[in-house]
């Protein structure tokens, strides 16, 4: 949590070079997307069916509902009287940073900061974050598993993905190690979690030599400041884990929420199919929601802000590969669907977070939460 209006400053600072980065690397991906067939492409798009541009806008507003559902549903464990309108608000704000950050970090830093702003304490904010962050990472992880069993074939019929910059011979890269190394990384996400909850060795390790060294290279300036967060935190999580464990509906609930955003985000593919009037015996809904889970395991390698380039270049190997069953008709309808996908699942997202972040003003109030603690701002 930034603590001085100077920290606060810097981190905007920071925020602010990751946006342009992320626009500036989106807009370079789209010039090598179109730059050899632009008339094609933009023809394409020019017909498209914006009674599906809008359904997909519609799919936009299901998947910022349905996370902040979770968010609102876990905030109710520790606020009776939490407002649902307040749960929108933390997650446009860390969608946002989360956009524009390496890996996603700054989404849950300014979660809890949001929180913070909204009256709840730290502690209880970084529960919230954590629960939110494992019940999603289950859900993920037992879609990779069924996108893995149903679609083992198509790894084998695509083979290997190229990879080449400029003008370079490419590598090709098997489709199954960069898989398997997604899948992996999603793993160790919530392994990493429960690991600093659970295991008091690796609490330890994390609190001793961990913030030593993290000291010594300047990230952490009060190392006993930092001990004592860290014993809180583990010690409120340990115990928030156990009642969002206790509590099934709640859990069950956050995981229907985020099995209908995932599947609809990714099931986005087929519908800027159907808006380009693609033609493909391969393109149906749910090989759309499978190969996107691919795409998500193959892009979280590589902690790019917004995985910028990295996320076009791999939408274009699996949905229109040179091996293998090819998702779109052409390569003009697969380079238009990239364009439609991206503006309408990434850059529009990003334009509605950063006006609802910059017009967002949390009102300060007072309330109680289960334990019967006030938390004010």
């Amino acid at each position: 949590m930034p603590e001085t209006n100077k920290d606060i400053r810097n981190q905007i600072i920071r925020y602010v070079i990751y946006l342009v980065l992320v626009i500036g690397l989106t807009a370079l991906a789209f010039y090598f997307t179109t730059r050899n067939n632009l008339d094609n492409i933009w023809e394409t798009l020019k017909h498209s069916n914006l009674w599906f541009v809008l359904a997909i806008l519609g799919i936009v507003v299901i998947c910022i509902l349905c996370r902040s559902l979770v968010l609102f549903f876990l905030t109710r464990l520790f606020d009776k009287s939490y407002m649902f309108h307040r749960s929108i608000a933390i997650d446009q704000v860390s969608a946002l940073y989360r956009m524009v950050t390496p890996a996603g970090i700054g989404g849950n830093f300014m979660g809890v900061f949001t929180f913070n702003r909204q009256g709840i304490r730290v502690s209880s904010a970084l529960s919230i974050i954590v629960m939110y962050s494992i019940v999603y990472q289950i859900v993920l992880i037992l879609y990779g598993l069924i996108t893995i069993i149903c679609k083992s074939n198509l790894v084998g019929e695509i083979g290997y993905i190229p990879i080449s910059f400029g003008n370079s011979s490419p590598v090709n890269i098997p489709l199954w190690v960069l898989i398997t190394i997604g899948f992996f990384f999603n793993v160790m996400t919530i392994g990493f979690i429960l690991l600093i909850s659970y295991w008091n060795g690796f609490f330890k390790f994390i609190r001793g030599p961990m913030v030593t060294l993290l000291n010594k290279m300047h990230i952490v300036k009060d190392v006993e400041k930092s001990h004592n967060r860290l014993d809180e935190a583990v010690v409120n999580f340990r115990s928030n884990l156990k009642t969002l464990f206790h509590n099934i509906p709640v859990l069950l609930i956050c995981a229907l929420c985020f099995f209908i955003y995932i599947t609809m985000s990714y099931s986005v593919p087929y519908f800027c199919g159907l808006s380009l009037g693609n033609t493909s015996s391969n393109a149906n809904f749910w090989d759309s929601v499978l190969l996107s889970n691919f795409h998500q395991m193959v892009t979280c390698i590589i902690p790019i802000p917004g995985s910028s380039v990295i996320s076009e270049m791999f939408f274009l190997q699996l949905f229109y590969p040179a091996n293998g069953p090819q998702f779109f008709d052409s390569e003009n309808t697969a380079r238009a669907a990239l364009l439609l996908w991206r503006s309408l699942m990434f850059i529009i997202p990003l334009i509605i977070a950063s006006l609802y972040t910059i017009i967002y003003r949390p009102r300060k109030r007072k309330y109680e939460n289960h334990e019967n603690q006030n938390l004010e701002e």
